[in-house]
């Protein structure tokens, strides 16, 4: 969930065009770039960056602006997440492929996400552990894409477990976004805490990771290249905030985020 002081009154899910275009909103825009809604900029920051020192800063892969000569499969479990999502996104723009997500009813959404044509596919985790272990040894086998060494759980949690030590081989390594904190087995275990942007004392010191990439996010939302996380704002402000979570334990959220206009707080 997210919440900023100015956003559209609009309690629609929202996602933006593919090209950065005139926003009804009349905020001043995110990062610089002035047709950006602040309700979909309030979708980026957390997530992206999370996502950024995942794959870059703890599992060592290609960045935007030195992107993969290679085939670098890569797995993520929880894939229709904010962080997920965004992961796939920096992914594909590290030419990062083939890209193997997994997700439950955010499947259609990941999709649209992925690139087919390089090899990038959707397995529903409802199907159960073991058959989506099998179905993802068999879409590398049939193009040769060779073993999985990276693997991302962007905050799922134990559920991911099953599936991802299976596929990631031995002397692979699966980075786990906090509060996801498991054995990863033979493959090397990372954690990821998007506090090291901030220069973590446990985590690290990212802060040139977290400037660089912030002005790559500027640079790919002025080209229209990248976008946000679709989103709900919730009616009422704070207010909402406690039926908001009702829903989220309810999993009635999928692929979206929740976003509260604190203007919208009655007697405020």
């Amino acid at each position: 969930m997210q919440s900023h002081g100015t956003i559209p009154r609009s309690t629609s899910l929202h996602r933006r065009p593919s090209k950065v275009s005139k926003s009804d909103d009349t905020n001043n825009g995110l990062l610089g770039e002035p047709n950006f809604a602040l309700v979909e900029a309030s979708t980026i920051p957390l997530a992206a960056l999370t996502a950024a020192v995942s794959l870059n800063w703890n599992l060592g892969l290609p960045t935007p602006w030195l992107p993969a000569k290679a085939t670098i499969p890569l797995v993520i479990y929880g894939a229709s997440t904010s962080v997920g999502s965004f992961a796939i996104k920096l992914a594909r723009a590290s030419n990062i492929h083939p890209i193997i997500a997994i997700a439950g009813k955010g499947c259609p959404f990941v999709q649209t996400l992925l690139d087919t044509s390089k090899g990038d596919v959707v397995f529903d985790y409802r199907k159960g552990a073991e058959e989506t272990i099998k179905s993802i040894r068999q879409h590398l086998k049939a193009s040769n894409y060779g073993e999985i060494k990276h693997g991302i759980d962007p905050g799922i949690g134990e559920s991911s477990k099953a599936v991802l030590t299976e596929v990631v081989a031995p002397d692979g390594a699966i980075n786990l976004v906090l509060p996801s904190d498991w054995d990863t087995g033979a493959a090397k275990k990372t954690k990821t805490m998007v506090g090291a942007i901030h220069n973590s004392s446990v985590f690290g010191d990212a802060r040139d990771l977290g400037l660089v990439f912030c002005r790559w996010f500027t640079k790919a939302l002025q080209e229209g290249s990248f976008e946000g996380h679709p989103y709900e704002v919730r009616p009422g402000g704070l207010e909402a905030v406690e039926q908001a979570l009702k829903d989220l334990k309810d999993g009635k959220n999928s692929a979206s985020k929740y976003v509260f206009r604190i203007a919208d707080t009655p007697g405020l």
